[in-house]
């Protein structure tokens, strides 16, 4: 076996060459899909980063809407929301469970505008109706009041569920804290 003398020892020359080949093979590798990957817009059969401006006017909204699902994605926000809500203000976290509240109304109204036909029942039985309640009992740090109100927002959303033909949809109180947010 070929050996070099380096500092006073042997290094097989087989090992050496091995790994500066093997090194550069992966760099190769490594910059070949980077440049694929970022350099042409797009990888194998997707559309270039600009597929939506590529689309003609009328194609825009639908195609929005199918990248955002309809509603879904709004309803798994307002889900995420409602639950660390709850764990705020159970914790004490009265900031946080404000924060949370508004985002979750935001998110409502932003998935409203996506899908205007749902407006009545979540206006009615959340944001105009069950929600505001949720909002005083934060805003004045009540516990108690709290409870009674997040359990009357719990009914009023699987009421909602209901009303939009989804009534198998029921939701309860949540169980599990999701963000690692402390007090």
């Amino acid at each position: 076996m070929l050996g070099l003398r380096i500092g006073g020892r042997t290094v097989a020359a087989l090992a050496v060459l091995s790994l500066i080949a093997g090194l550069g093979l992966g760099w190769g590798i490594a910059r070949a899909q980077h440049m694929h990957q970022h350099g042409s817009g797009h990888m194998h059969g997707e559309a270039p980063s600009n597929w939506l401006v590529g689309l003609k006017a009328d194609a825009r909204m639908p195609a929005i809407q199918r990248q955002l699902r309809g509603f879904e994605t709004t309803m798994a926000e307002v889900a995420y929301r409602y639950t660390e809500l709850y764990f705020g203000a159970q914790e004490g976290n009265w900031q946080y469970a404000g924060h949370m509240a508004m985002t979750m109304s935001h998110a409502l109204q932003l998935g409203l505008e996506r899908e205007p036909a749902r407006r009545a029942n979540a206006e009615n039985l959340f944001l105009k109706g069950a929600l505001p309640g949720v909002m005083e009992a934060i805003r004045k740090q009540d516990a108690a009041l709290f409870k009674e109100r997040f359990e009357t927002m719990r009914a009023a959303c699987t009421a909602c569920h209901a009303a939009e033909q989804h009534p198998f949809i029921k939701i309860g109180l949540p169980v599990a804290k999701r963000n690692p947010v402390v007090n």
